[in-house]
């Protein structure tokens, strides 16, 4: 079973918003100075198409072995998540998304696919001949980070795919457990001794020629 996933234009919209804002920017300084309200308005309008279809270059695919991210814009990339390498799942939802159904689902696995660091680093000093050294502690938290590379980013109703992402993992990791015990059953139940090709019944005689129930002649 194959579940296909899109990611919403609409989870895009932040970055839609800048381009936005470069093209009002363009527009405003065009006034003043053109060349330079030309540049912005270029790079607004070429930002703009690109995330067209940058935000169509996305597609999710939910297995019942694993979870694949495919992206082509300009070039390819493919990403497999295994169900065993799963640590955690998680649901981004923010006001648009609430508002429209989609949000972010973020497989967290046990190598860290799925983490960024928030923090702040600070600090600074001084050293022989009087050079400024920059530099300082960091400080931070290891916090669920949404990528459209590295997740289900922007995805109709999220909390269902989450779900459907636990099932998933659960069904493969019971299907060795399962598959033992199917063998061993089948094992137990095997019929024992040599049996008729034609009727299937039982032949108690070690050596005979013709079946004792139906009298067609035993080959091999």
């Amino acid at each position: 079973m194959v579940r296909v996933l899109k990611p919403e234009r609409l989870a895009f919209f932040a970055y839609f918003l800048l381009a936005g804002v470069l093209l009002g920017l363009g527009l405003v300084l065009s006034r003043f100075y053109l060349p330079l309200g030309a540049l912005f308005l270029a790079l607004g309008a070429v930002g703009f198409v690109a995330l067209l279809f940058y935000s169509r270059a996305f597609t999710y695919y939910l297995t019942n072995k694993r979870i694949l991210l495919y992206r082509k814009f300009i070039t390819i990339s493919s990403r497999n998540i295994q169900y065993d390498d799963l640590s955690d799942v998680v649901v981004q939802q923010g006001i648009l998304g609430r508002l429209f159904g989609f949000g972010n689902v973020i497989p967290i696995t046990k190598s860290g696919l799925g983490l960024g660091m928030w923090g702040w680093q600070a600090g600074g000093g001084w050293r022989a001949g009087g050079s400024i050294v920059v530099g300082g502690p960091v400080s931070g938290e290891v916090i669920p980070f949404a990528s459209p590379s590295t997740c289900l980013f922007g995805v109709r109703n999220p909390f269902e795919i989450k779900d459907l992402i636990f099932k998933h993992q659960e069904e493969y990791a019971e299907a060795p457990y399962l598959k033992r015990i199917a063998k061993a059953v089948e094992k137990s139940t095997a019929p024992k001794g040599k049996h008729c090709p034609s009727c299937g019944s039982p032949v108690g005689v070690k050596g005979a020629r013709y079946c004792p129930s139906c009298g067609k002649e035993l080959k091999g």
